[in-house]
This record gives C-alpha cells, structure tokens and sequence, in this order.
C-alpha cells in the first residue's frame, strides 16, 4: 500500500506540473516559456504540500487588527522580493505585513530564527534601515536528522539546497549573517538587551517554540517586538502561545498566523 501511495503521490504533483497550461505555452511560446510556467508550478505545488495541518488546539489570544497595535503603520503600498509562495516561506499577507511593521519600526538589530531560502530575511533588508544588522539562524547540516512531526520539516525536507541561498549573492547580503546553529542551544548572552526585532519561525514543536520565545525575551530591548509564525496552525507553537499570553500581552494578527509581543518598558 505504501508504494501505490508514493506512486499516487508522484502521479498527482505530475498533473499538477504537467498540465495543458504548460502544453499550450510550449505550443504558443516555446520551451523556455513552458519551462518556467513548470517551475513556478513545482513551486506552488511544493508550497502547498508543506502547509501544516491546523491545530487541535484553540487559540486563545485576542485577535487585533494591525494597524489597531500599530496605528502610524503605513500598508498601503510596499516593494517585496520573491512575492509568490516558495517552499517553507511565509504566506504573502505575512510577508506584506513584516515588511511594513519592520519599515515603520526602523530597528537596528533584528533576529530571526528559521532562515530556509531567506525570502523573509531578504525582505526585512530591503526595508530596514542602511544601518541594520540581521542575524539569521537554521541548522548546520549536521544537525538534518529526522525530524519530529510536530517540529515541521528542516530546510533539506523541503527542497532547499541550504538556507538563505536566496540572499548569499544579493546586494542586500552586507546586512544579513547566517549563523548555522541549533538556535535552542546556542550561547545568546552576546545578544541580550540589545535586539529590536525578533522573528520567530524555527522548529514548532512546544519544547523548541518556549526555548526559543525565552532566549528572545532575554535579547529584546525595551519597546521591541517579537513575532511568532504559525501561531493557530502549528499544535506546539498555539499551545505555548496560549500558556504565556497568562503573563504577558501577546495578540494575534487578524486575518494571519502571527502572534505578536511589544516588550513594554516594565516587564522582565
């Protein structure tokens, strides 16, 4: 039965690239035409074989408009790199509202934790200030094991040669350092009290989502933000979510799956 679904599987990503949309470029446009409609397909197709499953877990946090928590924020217009869905990236809406937030926000130092292709840290470089520093982090391929359900796939699961080759040759790479490390592990104490902007997309798993989310409340300065992924989609990331939301004022995005915390000036 295993091997009648692998080959079911293979069959149906085949229709899906090898449609009469492609056949008919090929036709009108010729070859190369045909070979890029196939390869952004393959992409899509990708993009949605990797969307997690919606969590068991009901969310809990009060559910905010964005410009409600940002009211100066300016989303009426924005440049993006890489727009459409690529393998492990965030969804567009996403994408348009971290590059606004971190536009109006203009923090100096940020961290985001889950590079995959650096389609999001590219974005961040795009639109902070000329002076920024971002700190990106995934996993050495050491550390590519098998991965635990809950924890979601690591960047070579989903067809990603290694992490941030989006930027590597990008003029806006001066600003980014990828650091390959296991970011539950890692020695964050040169970093604390001094970070901006925290992106947190790693592994979802509840363990690594709280080491994480407590490494980045030990790095983040006053009036500095934090943003969560998968926030109502991911099982570890909503339930962890939804234990700290009793301490501290977390909301959820509407219409999205982040979760956002400004560091208030009197909190630990």
């Amino acid at each position: 039965m295993k091997v009648i679904a692998a080959w079911l599987r293979r069959g149906m990503k085949s229709l899906f690239v090898l449609n009469l949309a492609a056949l008919w470029l090929l036709l009108r446009e010729g070859r190369k035409m045909a070979v890029a409609y196939m390869r952004q397909a393959y992409t899509l197709y990708l993009h949605r074989a990797f969307l997690p499953l919606r969590t068991t877990v009901p969310p809990l946090l009060p559910s905010v408009v964005v410009t409600e928590l940002f009211p100066d924020i300016d989303l009426s217009q924005v440049e993006l790199l890489f727009p459409l869905p690529r393998p492990g990236g965030i969804a567009l809406e996403e994408l348009v509202i971290i590059a606004c937030l971190v536009r109006h926000l203009k923090p100096k130092r940020l961290v985001e934790i889950g590079t995959a292709e650096g389609r999001t840290t590219l974005n961040l470089a795009l639109h902070t200030p000329a002076d920024a520093e971002i700190f990106t982090f995934d996993l050495p391929p050491t550390h590519l094991g098998a991965t635990v359900a809950e924890s979601g796939l690591n960047y070579r699961q989903m067809g990603i040669p290694e992490p941030g080759c989006l930027f590597r040759s990008h003029p806006l790479a001066g600003k980014i350092r990828l650091i390959l490390a296991d970011s539950t592990q890692f020695d964050w104490s040169p970093f604390e009290n001094s970070v901006d902007f925290v992106f947190i997309d790693g592994a979802h798993d509840y363990l690594s989502v709280r080491k994480d989310t407590e490494n980045a409340l030990r790095l983040l300065r006053p009036r500095g933000v934090i943003l969560w992924h998968d926030y109502g989609v991911a099982e570890g990331v909503t339930l962890w979510l939804n234990e700290l939301a009793k301490d501290l004022p977390l909301v959820w995005l509407k219409d999205t799956s982040l979760a956002c915390l400004i560091r208030r000036s009197e909190e630990g």
